[in-house]
């Protein structure tokens, strides 16, 4: 009888923790059921943001042609369209929020706008007017980080619009070339001139008339020089 004690003994403690780690183990489990039963569903991804909602350029979503950094007010101007470049608009991002425009040019590529920095910045979005190398181009304009569009448009009929500083007063100006041929030219007239106009559309001035594009002062950048503009032909 004294023999046989110990064995049982043992076996009865071992039986007692074998007991209690299965119930240990199944309250933890239950617990953990628990805490996940109270845990709520994980929601599905919401929109970004920092993106809001999809912009249209006429019916369509909008498509970025093309975007230009402005550092000196840590600006993004980008050009957005429609599929076909048509229904532009320009849209202006800083760490202040976003502005957009509508524009009125009837179709726009990734190189329709070029801007340019200075003590008034500005962008220039230009596109075809007609058939011909006549342009059409607006301008906007952003003074101390507020972006405003001009509301006259400019314009060529010699294919040539672009921003220049030409008076040197730290502002880009607007240049533009002129044909200077008569009320029904021939086809062979390639008489032109530039004319350079401020932000707002007042003229400073224009060039003499020459015979042929390759003649304007820097050309194919054309950069007239200010002391040589004279009042231009009404």
């Amino acid at each position: 009888m004294t023999k046989t004690a110990k064995p049982v003994f043992v076996a009865v403690v071992v039986a007692v923790l074998v007991l209690a780690a299965t119930l240990g183990a199944t309250l933890v489990l239950r617990q953990l059921r628990e805490t996940a039963a109270r845990q709520p569903a994980p929601s599905a991804p919401g929109p970004n943001p920092s993106t809001g909602p999809a912009q249209l350029c006429g019916q369509v979503e909008c498509v970025k042609l093309t975007s230009v950094a402005m550092p000196q007010f840590k600006e993004t101007v980008e050009l957005l369209a429609d599929g076909k470049g048509h229904f532009a608009r320009l849209r202006i991002t800083s760490d202040r929020g976003a502005v957009m425009f509508s524009s009125q040019i009837g179709t726009v590529t990734q190189h329709s706008i070029t801007c340019e920095e200075g003590k008034t910045s500005a962008c220039l979005l230009q596109g075809p007017d007609g058939d011909n190398t006549d342009l059409i181009g607006e301008v906007y304009t952003d003074d101390a980080g507020a972006w405003r569009q001009t509301p006259i448009p400019f314009s060529s009929d010699a294919g040539y619009l672009a921003l220049r500083d030409v008076d040197g007063d730290g502002t880009p100006d607007v240049v533009t070339t002129q044909r200077r041929c008569s009320d029904d030219p021939p086809a062979s007239c390639t008489k032109i001139a530039v004319a350079v106009f401020q932000l707002m559309g007042d003229p400073i001035g224009c060039t003499v008339t020459y015979a042929t594009p390759p003649q304007l002062p820097g050309w194919p950048e054309v950069a007239p020089d200010a002391s040589k503009l004279s009042a231009c032909p009404s």
